[in-house]
């Protein structure tokens, strides 16, 4: 299914909001829409965020999918949401409720111990906080540090790939190719096994653009979303591979952001 309409989706939580990202991302993969856009509301810990959240989620005409520890939390999330008629589903309350009977036992309601002082925490804070620094060529002295470059023509999906990748613990930068651009010089410096391109279809490349004009207030008639331009650009992208070589190519042409970075990795070896 194909629209021009943008769906949110608000993955929230008490902690960092991985595992709502990942049932948002895991549901996703059997819906085949376009425009769907997964916006992650992380240390909501108090009624301001709480009411914040819910008031741009509502604004969004989206639904949430929060995984609050804290029953406090999850309570006052829940009022709010319902007061202002927002679908709200919660993922860890019923999992919650069904282990305290199991284990007579109450749960500590302390949100992020999963993460607490591990090496695993810093690892993924300090690749986000690289890929972020990284993105769209973006801090190219540094760009051999990458544990992955990622190139790729615009709309390609390349940095909320990148983004869904750091939160694994890896270190991405992205730089794109651009027709009658020069490709960075700080690229031949990079060893070529940690890099990727992305490649899409045409056809499906022309509707992205199309859409991006359209939020803009563009017109769909500029050089940008017209399929001649965009061949170019793609032949451009496979004759800077061709001149480089040893470059793996993924196509991402109707693929969760998901099944890309496994896609990556697998061709990667990491």
């Amino acid at each position: 299914m194909s629209s021009n309409y943008s769906y949110y989706l608000y993955a929230v939580s008490d902690a960092t909001g991985e595992m709502a990202m990942n049932i948002a991302f895991a549901a996703l993969r059997q819906f085949k829409i376009d425009n769907v856009k997964i916006v992650r509301k992380a240390k909501v810990v108090d009624s301001n965020k709480i009411k914040q959240v819910v008031a741009e989620a509502k604004k969004n005409h989206g639904i949430v999918i929060h995984t609050f520890v804290s029953k406090e939390l999850r309570s006052d999330f829940h009022h709010e949401a319902e007061k202002e008629g927002l679908v709200a589903l919660d993922i860890m309350g019923p999992v919650l409720n069904v282990l305290t009977t199991y284990f007579h036992a109450t749960p500590s309601d302390e949100p992020g111990l999963k993460y607490r002082v591990t090496k695993d925490y810093y690892k993924r804070q300090e690749a986000v906080d690289f890929t972020v620094k990284h993105d769209d060529a973006m801090g190219l002295d540094t760009l051999d540090q990458s544990d992955i470059v990622i190139l790729g023509i615009s709309r390609t999906s390349k940095t909320p790939l990148c983004i869904y990748m750091a939160y694994r613990g890896y270190k991405v930068a992205n730089v794109p190719i651009i027709k009658d651009v020069p490709v960075p010089k700080e690229l031949k410096q990079v060893d070529k096994s940690k890099m990727v391109c992305l490649t899409i279809s045409p056809q499906k490349l022309v509707q992205l653009r199309e859409s991006r004009l359209m939020k803009l207030g563009r017109p769909l008639s500029e050089e940008y979303a017209n399929i001649n331009r965009v061949n170019e650009e793609l032949e451009y992208c496979r004759s800077y591979l061709d001149e480089i070589g040893d470059i793996p190519m993924i196509d991402v042409t109707d693929k969760a952001i998901e099944e890309i970075a496994s896609e990556i990795l697998l061709v990667l070896g990491k």
